[in-house]
């Protein structure tokens, strides 16, 4: 008898990329396919495009020859949706509109097994919203693929609050056999990627809109200081802001409108005025004759360097200080040197009783790296531009910004792993599954509670504390999950 949970054909509603992706990904692991689409035009084209796709990867030698022959066989083409009664389990992957997806799931209801599972590739809608209209809530739920299918390793498992565990179990022994890795996801607004994606860019636009630094400044520390892969707003660009922009409204809506999901007007003026990244030649930047540069600017070592004074206890700018700038008193010093942790250097410098015309703040979380966020009070320049270019001249990479609580890196990092925190707490996912799916899907050099434990439980929320003491703003409203463990001196990934 075969195991229960294993799944041998599969039905795809959709023949559209998303669909189509999945169909490939099923045919690679052995899997009958019935195809369906609507429209007998897409159901030819996405044939002919997945056959294609497999045949280069023959040429490449990363598809047997066999394979291809069982995939040609193992490939059925349905015009009607009747044609998916034998499919043990329905992935349905079309136009993300409620009424619409209903409508489908309704249908199948009357064609497949009793047994069969139904799941939505939904990116954006409520599983239990679209398991409303069925008899048999409890075979329904979300199995989230990431575009393109066949390169992306994630998927999204989600159960809404009627969904079986028996479904569940199914779903996440198919996505195993489709060779990817899946993370079980509760039904909340964007599930667990898109929901924590939010603290990312939106946290970048909050810094720019605030006249902190400019985009190509801000992405420039993330990829540096924080090694990742793309700034926030070339991320935003690449991705689409038709994409990005109603995708955060919608998480912000579905939570309520928690302030830390808290849209920015500039991305939706980006939005209203079409400009939506690198699909329209115009968004964050300009794509006309490339992408804007992120350079900084050059600036002369002095020709005798420069001597620091330390104005409060920190042992990395000590250690920095020593290295690369003469010790003076704080009298005869040319600056004053602040490590600040979430404050900004104003307030700083006032609860020091700082000379503020000689007061820097650095950021140290790229030091490892070699690289260095200044900044400094409103109306001090030259200070500042003088200590950059002696940093330059000994091998650090300096970015220079406005007075911020919190600098940047810092900033964005702890919103990421607050919201990362407020996942776990509510229990969108496994602490584990978490970090992962952030990894996988979005490339992130440490997932949110990764990040967490490596700033520092402790640090992050002092950072996040100090940030909403001076803002007035709850967008800064620290997890209770991250404010236990730190508080007790726990793990991040303590449970309950």
């Amino acid at each position: 008898m075969p195991h229960p949970h294993v799944v041998g054909t599969i039905g795809v509603v959709g023949a559209g990329a998303m669909g189509a992706g999945v169909a490939q990904t099923a045919l690679a692991a052995g899997l009958t396919v019935i195809l369906h689409d609507a429209n007998p035009g897409t159901l030819t084209a996405a044939r002919e495009q997945i056959l294609s796709r497999i045949a280069r990867l023959v040429e490449k030698g990363q598809f047997s020859e066999e394979l291809q022959d069982g995939a040609e066989r193992n490939l059925q083409l349905a015009e009607t949706l009747p044609a998916l009664a034998k499919a043990e389990l329905v992935i349905e992957a079309i136009v993300e509109k409620l009424e619409v997806k209903q409508a489908v799931f309704t249908a199948l209801e009357q064609i497949v097994k009793p047994e069969t599972v139904l799941a939505t590739n939904t990116s954006s809608l409520s599983v239990a919203a679209i398991a409303r209209s069925c008899e048999r809530r409890g075979r329904v739920c979300g199995m989230h693929f990431f575009n393109p299918v066949p390169l992306m390793k994630l998927v999204e498992v989600i159960g809404g609050p009627d969904t079986s565990a028996e479904t569940i179990a199914r779903a996440l022994a198919l996505t195993g056999r489709l060779g990817k890795i899946a993370v079980q996801v509760k039904d909340v607004p964007g599930f667990l990627v898109n929901f924590l994606g939010r603290a990312y860019t939106t946290e970048a636009q909050h810094i720019a809109l605030e006249g902190v630094a400019p985009p190509a400044v801000v992405d420039r520390i993330m990829r540096e200081a924080a090694g990742f892969r793309m700034g926030p707003f070339e991320l935003m660009d690449l991705t689409g802001i038709d994409v990005n922009f109603p995708a955060t409204t919608s998480i912000y809506h579905g939570f309520q409108h928690d302030p830390r999901l808290k849209p920015t007007i500039m991305h939706e003026a980006l939005f209203n005025a079409g400009r939506y990244g690198r699909k329209t030649g115009q968004g964050f930047y300009s794509y006309a004759g490339g992408a804007e540069a992120a350079a900084p600017r050059p600036h002369k070592p002095p020709p005798g360097g420069m001597t620091a004074f330390l104005a409060e206890p920190n042992a990395d700018l000590a250690a920095l200080a020593e290295k690369n700038l003469s010790k003076a008193g704080q009298e005869t010093a040319d600056v004053l040197l602040i490590a600040p942790n979430g404050e900004d250097a104003t307030t700083a410098c006032t609860r020091l009783k700082l000379d503020p015309a000689r007061v820097i703040a650095i950021d140290l979380v790229g030091v490892g790296r070699r690289f260095l966020t200044l900044m400094t009070p409103p109306g001090v320049d030259g200070p500042i531009q003088t200590l950059a270019a002696h940093l330059n001249a000994q091998g650090y990479s300096v970015a220079t910004i406005n007075d911020s609580p919190g600098f940047v890196a810092p900033r964005i990092l702890a919103m990421i792993a607050n919201l990362g925190c407020e996942a776990a707490q509510i229990g969108v996912g496994a602490p584990a599954d978490i970090d992962l799916a952030m990894r996988l899907a979005q490339n992130y050099p440490r997932g949110p509670l990764e990040w967490a434990a490596w700033l520092g439980p402790a640090r992050v929320l002092a950072t996040l504390s100090e940030i909403q003491a001076i803002t007035g703003s709850d967008r800064y409203r620290p997890s209770l999950w991250l404010r236990r463990r730190a508080l007790l001196g726990l793990p991040i990934d303590t449970a309950r």
